[in-house]
């Protein structure tokens, strides 16, 4: 399976499998999340990013089941570290039914690929704590921690 890349006509396909992650996040973490945004505003924020020629969203199966939203950063150099190159996988995500078929896979190594493409120096993505069941797949596609954000309320 080869994964796509998506355009601003697949907004409305990116809003729908966002749904669960959505969900997901809002139910492990309703302080920071919506349940269920807008189904316009979101499918209208979808075509804004794939409108950003810095974005890339892959789509993989047909239909599409998953997706990863991705977004080429260039960081110059500075007094305090070296440029970079990166791209930042935003959101990962497969369809719950379509999971453990490779789905995510093709996705991670398609942006991957991209990165090779695209001259990047590295691949990030960030993930809920809560999120074990990811954490698990990421490290089996090569991804090792990074770093830790640490929160506390006033």
């Amino acid at each position: 399976m080869i994964p796509r890349r998506a355009t601003v006509d697949d907004a409305a396909t990116v809003a729908a499998l966002n749904t669960h992650v959505q969900g997901w996040h809002a139910a492990h973490y309703p302080e920071a999340f919506f349940p269920q945004p807008d189904p316009a505003a979101l499918t209208a924020h979808f075509a804004e990013r794939l409108a950003d020629p810095a974005t890339h969203c892959l789509l993989a199966g047909d239909p599409a089941q998953g997706y990863a939203l991705c977004a080429l950063v260039a960081r110059p150099l500075s007094l305090f570290s070296p440029p970079v190159r990166r791209l930042m996988v935003d959101h990962i995500a497969v369809a719950p039914a379509a999971r453990r078929q490779g789905i995510g896979r093709a996705l991670l190594t398609a942006a991957r690929d991209l990165a090779r493409s695209e001259a990047c120096d590295e691949i990030l993505l960030d993930t809920w704590e809560a999120n074990t069941e990811a954490h698990a797949f990421f490290r089996a596609m090569g991804f090792a921690p990074r770093r830790m954000l640490f929160r506390a309320v006033p």
